[in-house]
């Protein structure tokens, strides 16, 4: 057969005889039954039995054709072929679905929020679902503006308009979007896209509980038509603190009476409907289609242009806005343009970094739930090209929403394709219905937004209770620090001392090392660690347990990759481990055991699935002091990776460690060498323990004398001299 072939099942299978012990939990006691043993025949049959399929490693195809990659890089190519119009109507209803609440929010987070253009925010809606419906690898994922990243954005605009009133808001949005693609883009493309696997759900929570409290906070000065005030009045009120000191003081003095009524009213219309939807959603399952913020948005701009709410009641409207901008293509690399760079790069950074985590969230609960494949690094790339195309228009930075990704399955959309047809859509109404768009009132966008800060901190207080209940110190802090920074200062500061904190705990997780000091449970076959019986240990509940362990030798276990961050931590603990014992011990304590007690080590490498140069070295100056000291050193269950297997040997690891002598062809196979004779890898501890054994008994000095011939049988636990226990 061809090694090009692909892998096909086996027709041949083969059965063998298992012993297994069936060991059952007693509900009232919480304590495990005896052992039951269990036998399965030589005779057994598919249907009774266990099939062993035999595998030729040679007929596994490791290049993939032309064909097969093409839809991985183009991901457009894995529906286009199937694409029927059934599913065209399922996607079409589902975007004008989607379209009719999405358009309000984009002008909400672009009027209210980020302080721009309002077709900054159409534009955002429209070219890039465009562009996502090519290189997006999620099929029912909707992208457009966040109220989050929105935030940054009008941060970044407040920055400027108050200190550089010459530079316009599409400029400045042009950049930000730009930046932000450039960076998810090169993310993608040297696939970093594990990296969305740093920021916890903790720090998402935390941060989006903030930003949807500072978004109420400054939707609440345009509600109460305080905006103007704000601008007059002396002092720093640009922070949410801020801002809260200036409602605080301000309010109940100059806020507007007209806007508030209207305000209040569409406040309560919107609430009032999402409590009712909530209730009745369950029994008719209709109602998630109906477009409560279109329907307000709607009939508050008919009543503005018949009543003129602007000159008769003083209600500020949307009115005439910049659309010169949008004309032409923006050009992101300009002379003039490249010298906001070092400005807006903290601004575009945090879009990029809090825009990939929120799409990561939304594309991992997607995929989980519909059994979608999710790629992360060509997610990085689809979204870092859409901002770039979209921040030639001065759009806003666009990115996956999990929401209205939600509201699009419960339409019926299937594809893309879907997230398509409401970028067209907004497209038509941005050339068709933008005089309308006029006479907005800008209180009413700025309710929208009030109840989308609602909505985005109605599960913080089941998370909470949750990590309270899990004892998730760790996560409960992240949350407070990215909370309290975000409100106290700026998003870019939460983002930033979040991450941090993050960090932090990830380095000091991969640089501790878990090495396990085994023992031997008194009559089994089985090693468990001895710290964790120690720390666990009560008289009720280990009081038939005894361990056994071996005079003279230390069996450790390295149960995970070894890393230059966490190879020293390694030699710390096995430092600690014979002067104490154990590893769980202060190292200020007192030493109670002699280190030239230890003659043996047995390290079992099971878990250690990878290992670098600089964990190598270590490794080796560890080994290399224990050979001087006279220690004999054993190696067991070590990974068959043959790069695991090479560098220990490069380093001369293998050249201090103990050998066995091999006379079984199955095992020397298992070394990946027919021709082996003796080898530094124990296939079990019982094995080395064996070997020790008998060096003791016959008073083996020079370990050249006498040597196991190693078999295919397991060695018996009878063999163990008692004397050792």
């Amino acid at each position: 057969m061809s090694k090009q072939q692909r892998l096909k099942p086996a027709d041949d299978f083969s059965y063998g005889s298992i012993d297994i012990n069936i060991q059952q939990m007693d509900p009232r006691t919480g304590r495990m039954s005896s052992p039951t043993p269990r036998k399965y025949n030589k005779d057994l049959s598919p249907n009774n039995g266990i099939r062993v399929r035999k595998v030729d490693l040679n007929t596994i195809d490791q290049r993939p054709k032309y064909q097969e990659l093409l839809p991985y890089y183009l991901p457009c190519m894995s529906w286009i072929p199937h694409y029927s119009w059934e599913i065209f109507f399922g996607d079409l209803v589902a975007g004008i679905s989607l379209a009719s609440f999405q358009i309000p929010l984009a002008l909400s987070y672009a009027t209210s929020i980020a302080h721009v253009e309002p077709l900054c925010g159409l534009y955002s809606l429209a070219i890039t679902p465009l562009i996502y419906a090519i290189f997006g690898s999620v099929p029912q994922m909707i992208v457009g503006p966040e109220s989050a990243i929105s935030l940054v954005v009008g941060q970044a605009t407040e920055k400027f308009s108050a200190h550089d009133s010459e530079i316009s808001t599409v400029t400045i949005t042009m950049m930000i979007t730009f930046i932000s693609g450039v960076v998810l883009f090169f993310l993608g493309s040297v696939r970093l896209g594990f990296l969305g696997n740093i920021l916890s759900k903790a720090l998402l929570r935390g941060f989006i509980s903030s930003v949807g409290l500072v978004m109420i906070i400054n939707s609440l000065i345009i509600e109460l038509k305080l905006n103007h005030k704000l601008a007059d009045v002396a002092g720093h009120y640009h922070t949410p603190v801020g801002k809260i000191m200036f409602l605080f003081r301000y309010a109940s003095e100059y806020y507007h009476k007209p806007t508030a009524i209207l305000s209040l009213i569409c406040f309560l219309v919107l609430i009032s409907t999402r409590i009712a939807k909530k209730k009745l959603m369950n029994r008719y399952r209709f109602l998630i289609f109906v477009p409560e913020i279109l329907l307000v948005v709607s009939v508050t701009i008919l009543l503005s242009l018949k009543y003129d709410f602007k000159h008769s009641y003083g209600i500020s409207t949307i009115g005439e806005f910049n659309a010169d901008g949008f004309g032409s293509i923006g050009n992101p690399l300009s002379n003039e343009n490249r010298a906001l760079y070092s400005s807006l790069w903290n601004e575009g950074l945090a879009v990029a970094m809090l825009g990939f985590f929120e799409s990561t969230t939304a594309s991992k609960s997607l995929g989980s739930d519909y059994n979608l494949t999710y790629s992360s690094n060509r997610e990085l790339i689809a979204l870092g090209f859409m901002n770039i195309v979209g921040s030639l228009f001065g759009a806003l930075p666009s990115f996956g929403g999990y929401g209205r990704s939600k509201v699009n399955v419960f339409s019926g959309g299937k594809t893309v394709m879907s997230g398509a047809m409401v970028g067209l859509i907004t497209l038509l109404t941005a050339k068709l219905l933008l005089p309308m768009i006029h006479y907005t009132p800008t209180c009413v966008l700025s309710v929208i937004t009030t109840v989308i800060g609602i909505s985005l901190l109605e599960e913080v207080p089941s998370d909470i209770k949750f990590h309270i209940h899990c004892s998730g110190y760790s996560e409960l802090t992240v949350f407070t620090l990215t909370f309290i920074a975000t409100l106290s200062q700026s998003v870019e500061l939460g983002v930033t001392v979040g991450c941090i904190y993050s960090l932090i705990l990830i380095v000091k997780h991969s640089a501790l090392s878990r090495i396990q000091i085994l023992a031997k449970l008194e009559g089994s076959d089985e090693f468990v660690n001895v710290d964790d019986y120690i720390k666990n240990y009560n008289g009720r509940d280990f009081e038939n347990i005894t361990l056994e362990q071996f005079e003279h030798c230390y069996i450790v276990k390295i149960p995970e990759p070894l890393t230059f961050t966490n190879g020293e931590d390694l030699r710390s603990r096995l430092s600690r481990l014979e002067r104490f014992g154990s590893t769980n011990v202060h190292p200020g304590s007192t030493s109670i055991v002699s280190q030239d007690d230890m003659e043996y080590i047995i390290f079992d490498l099971e878990g250690m699935t990878s290992m670098d140069s600089g964990s190598a070295q270590i490794l080796l100056e560890i080994i290399r002091s224990y050979v001087h000291r006279d220690v004999r050193v054993y190696l067991t269950r070590v990974s068959l990776d043959r790069e695991i297997r090479i560098r220990l040997k490069s380093a001369g690891i293998l050249d201090l460690v103990e050998t066995v002598q091999v006379n079984n062809a199955v095992t020397a196979r298992y070394h990946m060498n027919d021709m082996i004779e003796k080898t530094p890898f124990f296939t079990c501890i019982e094995e080395a323990l064996l070997i020790i054994e008998r060096r003791a008994i016959d008073g083996d000095t020079n370990g050249n004398d006498l040597m196991h011939v190693r078999s295919g049988s397991v060695i018996s636990n009878t063999l163990f001299n008692s004397n050792l226990v």
